[in-house]
């Protein structure tokens, strides 16, 4: 009967961590702006200054994902709709993970290559 206890927490242990991973891309939706709409989305750009200064993007918030933690916390980042702006979809699954504690509700990102 303790094997079967066992057995059943440790099923729930990796069920509850394989949602913590895959949570995040619930909330997670691909987007490709040609034209950035500012009444509708809110940009925020999350790679570090240095990349963002080199490559900036138009009408974009910089907040570094080492940041953004602290961002939110102090003040709500965004009104509207979010894309954030990453180096690649691990960045932006981070981000996004960061934003949703603030609100649940669909995050768009898109990753920009140097």
């Amino acid at each position: 009967m303790a094997i079967v206890g066992t057995a059943v927490a440790a099923f729930a242990a990796f069920i509850l961590g394989l949602w913590k991973v895959v949570y995040p891309y619930s909330y997670m939706k691909p987007i490709n702006l040609d034209r950035f709409d500012d009444d509708k989305y809110c940009l925020i750009d999350v790679r570090d200054y240095i990349l963002s200064h080199r490559m900036p993007y138009e009408k974009a918030k910089n907040i570094p994902l080492s940041y953004l933690g602290r961002q939110t916390r102090e003040k709500e980042v965004c009104d509207k709709d979010i894309v954030v702006l990453a180096e690649d979809r691990k960045a932006a699954r981070l981000a996004v993970k960061i934003l949703m504690k603030q609100r649940k509700q669909q995050i768009y990102y898109m990753t920009v290559t140097s």
